[in-house]
């Protein structure tokens, strides 16, 4: 595994995110839905303006990793925002809602980097837990998760056109937190 660079998105970014994002959504979780409800999510979340609408929230902050000027990863960070189940965790919470990496990146460690950038950041912010969502039938992203200290807390419905999936929502108490 060699060092990956991560840096903050910015606004130029915009075009190259949002293209990232609705390929790495369609190569991992296409063939999982119906194809009406799949092209009816993307549409409705994964486009242009739906990314950028993310991007410019409050609290929210995406980092990219890059190759040969390429984005081949992505995160979404939303700081002070707890678990909608109305699990209550310790606060300041830190959500990270995203890790996306291309497929061909994915043997590479990218997503394990882009996991230890989003905690170290949220300690440097001083949260005090870091959590994120991950679907039932994603063995191999809740082990990584697992191993890195997140353990299950609650679960939450993730749902795409007809089809209610269940995420099990993982946290991290942060130990470098005031």
């Amino acid at each position: 595994m060699t060092d990956t660079y991560i840096r903050r998105a910015t606004e130029t970014d915009l075009p190259a995110l949002a293209a990232l994002e609705h390929q790495t959504f369609s190569d991992a979780f296409r063939s999982a839905y119906p194809a009406a409800d799949f092209e009816a999510f993307l549409a409705a979340h994964k486009s242009a303006a739906a990314v950028e609408k993310a991007f410019r929230q409050e609290g929210t902050e995406y980092y990219v990793t890059e190759e040969a000027g390429i984005l081949t990863g992505l995160m979404q960070l939303n700081f002070n925002k707890q678990p909608d189940n109305g699990t209550i965790l310790p606060e300041p919470a830190c959500e990270l809602e995203k890790i996306y990496v291309l497929q061909t990146g994915q043997s590479k460690g990218i997503g394990r980097q882009l996991l230890h950038f989003a905690t170290e950041l949220a300690e440097e912010r001083n949260m005090r837990t870091i959590w994120l969502g991950v679907w039932e039938h994603n063995p191999r992203a809740r082990a990584l998760y697992e191993r890195e200290g997140f353990s299950a807390f609650g679960e939450h419905i993730f749902t795409v056109g007809t089809q209610h999936d269940r995420d099990i929502l993982l946290g991290k108490v942060l130990t470098a937190s005031r």
